[in-house]
């Protein structure tokens, strides 16, 4: 088979690698399409080399869906031939985490494309059975890739903000994940979705996705001034940290109101960047960091059937295997109004 190889930093190759065979538990699937997401462009620009699980060559990728090739000999809830997307972590189920129930902080995860675990920009790929989740007819393949973001949104309103209905939110960043952060707000029911970003292409999709109001960064207004004439100077109730800028995680606790929420969802280069902690303690303020999803998967799947949530409206750019490098290097450089890049092994 073919995969899409990271073999140093900014540089990607196709190389021909055997095709994996599955163990008794597992699923082979051929990997129909893959979304490259903000931290698979981490890794590929080495902004993630300070980690020391961070070791090349590796193949990349976590977002993806396609068609089951062969299933192992214990596994008799999948079948061959089904369409399915993965969820791309495989927790330990044994650790106290798992045990209560909140895997998506497992220290022992397997996650795709990270920490050593090879990713799916191959042709085929191999799964545990219990990551599998069938996808209906009217979802396409490309579509399916953004059950994985969306249900990160959804775990980011649900589990950690957990709205009441009228609050008022301040997105940072209208990449993929502020763009789905800021549709489950308002499904949930949030008053005022306020998104700032520097990308027009980026801010037009956030008014498509929810926001009532956007903020275009440098252009037209800094965005704490933006919030504080929107709030009557008070800020925003839920302040949601989407873009992984060093400046906006510092900038996050200035935004929102006394007794306010911070969430912080953006990974920033190098891991770690400066808070506002005067601001944040002045107005006693609650701080809270997104990890991945939580049992959000089959509802994001519903969503996206169902037409409430528009997949392909984030879906800008499509590749073939053969143009991967191409594509990491559209959403490495936020070059050409990308929002959602798809690569098709």
């Amino acid at each position: 088979m073919r995969s899409a190889v990271l073999v140093e930093p900014n540089r990607i190759e196709i190389q021909e690698r055997p095709r994996p065979i599955p163990q008794p538990e597992e699923v082979l699937v051929r990997v129909r399409a893959v979304g490259i997401c903000g931290s698979d462009t981490h890794y590929f620009a080495g902004w993630r080399d300070h980690e020391s699980s961070t070791v090349y060559p590796f193949v990349l990728g976590h977002e993806f869906s396609g068609e089951v090739a062969e299933v192992g000999a214990a596994v008799n809830d999948v079948k061959e031939g089904m369409r399915v997307l993965c969820a791309p972590d495989r927790p330990c189920g044994d650790c106290e985490w798992c045990v209560k129930g909140q895997e998506n902080v497992c220290p022992q995860v397997a996650f795709a494309g990270s920490a050593g675990v090879e990713g799916c920009l191959s042709e085929y790929y191999i799964v545990h059975h219990s990551q599998v989740h069938p996808i209906p007819d009217n979802v396409e393949f490309k579509a399916a890739t953004v059950c994985e973001p969306l249900a990160i949104g959804l775990h980011n309103i649900d589990n950690l903000v957990g709205p009441d209905k009228g609050e008022s939110f301040a997105v940072i960043g209208s990449g993929p994940i502020g763009l789905v952060s800021s549709f489950c707000a308002r499904l949930r029911g949030a008053g005022d979705v306020f998104a700032a970003d520097r990308i027009e292409a980026r801010l037009d999709a956030a008014l498509q996705y929810g926001a009532t109001d956007i903020c275009r960064v440098e252009k037209e207004s800094d965005f704490v001034d933006f919030i504080a004439a929107r709030t009557d100077g008070k800020g925003a109730d839920v302040v949601l940290e989407a873009g992984g800028e060093k400046s906006s995680i510092t900038q996050a606790a200035k935004l929102a109101r006394i007794h306010g929420l911070v969430v912080i969802e953006g990974i920033p280069s190098g891991g770690d960047a400066p808070f506002d902690v005067d601001s944040a303690r002045r107005r006693e303020l609650s701080l809270v960091f997104g990890r991945r999803s939580l049992k959000k998967t089959d509802e994001a799947i519903d969503l996206i059937a169902s037409g409430e949530f528009d997949a392909g409206r984030m879906i800008t750019h499509e590749l073939p295997l053969e143009e991967t490098q191409a594509a990491f290097e559209l959403c490495r450089d936020y070059s050409d109004g990308v929002i959602k890049a798809i690569v098709y092994p």
